[in-house]
């Protein structure tokens, strides 16, 4: 399948998330996410991988052996590949497009799976985890970062549904759950060692970070660039977000397991 993603809306996000990303952290997340891990000759596996933006930096600044990039829409795959050639990664990445939730590699194909903000769109989570221990080997780490439900999620339910529904005028639906469906489903596809790291104020600042450009004087080029509908559903989206992830409605979290 194609994106509704044109070459402007393209231009426009990466303005607000940085080049190669299309969604909240972009590169300064990623230092923060792969800190502790050493991906020193490792093949990984990113699940989503967008317009290449995490696989160029998984393979260049973080030195993994090679990085193979998957995501359900045909055209972001061909601009991850064009951007990894253009950053010189182009031999330690591949591309490909995913046409169903079962992924076309063999069982341990990867040391490392990857995903990004990915999860929280997928309603089966025991269904993509139990992917996800297929595809690693024994001793194989999953890294994962996400949006989950926060502690105030119900007692504050008005405004995480006012979120919801922002970003579904934006294109984007969300299935979203607490933590311990993650956890659970890991430990029942055979991946234990599960840890958490809290992103949620960070993620919160990087929101009201851009909540404060969006309506500042400096939007005028993305402005132009998305349009007056995108633009002020982009708006609406981003407060919102800040409003849920400041108020504990929700939470963004790294995950990290390991395949016994």
């Amino acid at each position: 399948m194609s994106t509704q993603y044109t070459d402007r809306v393209i231009e426009g996000m990466q303005s607000l998330y940085g080049k190669g990303f299309l969604s909240p952290g972009g590169p300064d997340e990623m230092q923060v996410f792969l800190e502790c891990v050493d991906l020193t000759g490792c093949h990984v596996l990113d699940m989503g991988c967008g317009i290449g933006g995490a696989s160029i930096m998984l393979a260049g600044t973080f030195g993994a052996d090679h990085v193979t990039g998957v995501d359900i829409a045909n055209d972001l795959v061909e601009r991850a590949k064009v951007a990894a050639e253009a950053a010189d990664v182009g031999s330690k990445t591949s591309f490909q497009p995913l046409e169903t939730g079962v992924l076309p590699f063999d069982d341990g194909t990867f040391d490392v799976v990857f995903i990004k903000d990915v999860v929280c769109h997928i309603e089966d989570k025991n269904g993509i985890f139990a992917e996800v221990a297929r595809v690693l080997e024994t001793g194989g780490r999953l890294m994962c970062a996400d949006f989950v439900d926060g502690e105030r999620a119900d007692e504050l339910s008005q405004l995480y549904q006012d979120w919801i529904d922002a970003m579904a005028a934006y294109g984007l639906s969300f299935h979203f759950t607490k933590l311990d469906a993650y956890s659970g489903a890991c430990e029942a596809a055979g991946m234990g060692d599960f840890t958490v790291r809290d992103h949620t104020a960070l993620s919160a600042k990087a929101a009201e970070k851009e909540v404060t450009f969006l309506t500042g004087p400096d939007c005028g080029p993305l402005h132009e660039v998305l349009g007056e509908e995108k633009f002020a559903a982009r708006i609406q989206a981003s407060t919102m977000r800040f409003g849920a992830l400041d108020s504990a409605a929700l939470r963004h979290v790294h995950m990290y397991a390991t395949k016994r």
